[in-house]
């Protein structure tokens, strides 16, 4: 639907109807990976199809709380080591909310060729909040996500 601008002149009422031009930004947004839900990645496994988790958080983070067999590489790594990654069974990526880090990452990997690349929409948030469990890294501590800070936004390194 185009958006429409209503203009009262003197004579009448005016409608006309325009196409909003798409910044860079949502140019690029086109390139968006795409997006899993964490009952879709259960329904996946429950149907038999193996599937790697991504934590693409901080190694703290990753320790205080994760996805069952996930392995950790911080979002800003993830390019080298692309290639170390499966193609073979979908590969979902995640952070805390997968806001910023995760469709990051899963931009880059896709550039490269990863095509099994998926972003768990919610993140590891979403994970747990369906009930579903999650993992610390020292088994004498309860599982926990840490809590968003600056770091989670996606800014270049300095």
């Amino acid at each position: 639907m185009k958006p429409h601008l209503l203009l009262l002149t003197s004579a009448a009422l005016v409608t006309l109807s325009f196409t909003p031009v798409a910044s860079a930004e949502e140019a690029s947004d086109s390139a968006r990976p795409p997006y899993t839900t964490p009952s879709e990645v259960k329904s996946w496994q429950e149907g038999g199809t193996p599937v790697t988790f991504l934590d693409v958080r901080e190694s703290d983070e990753f320790e205080a709380g994760h996805l069952p067999g996930a392995m950790n590489i911080a979002f800003d790594k993830v390019e080298g080591l692309a290639d170390t990654l499966p193609h073979d069974k979908p590969l979902v990526i995640y952070c805390i909310h997968s806001a910023h880090r995760a469709p990051e990452a899963a931009k880059t990997l896709r550039r490269l060729g990863v095509d099994n690349a998926y972003v768990l929409e919610g993140g590891i948030a979403a994970w747990e909040a369906g009930g579903l469990t999650i993992h610390a890294s020292d088994m004498t501590k309860a599982p926990h996500i840490l809590p968003v800070t600056e770091r989670c936004e996606n800014k270049p390194a300095s």
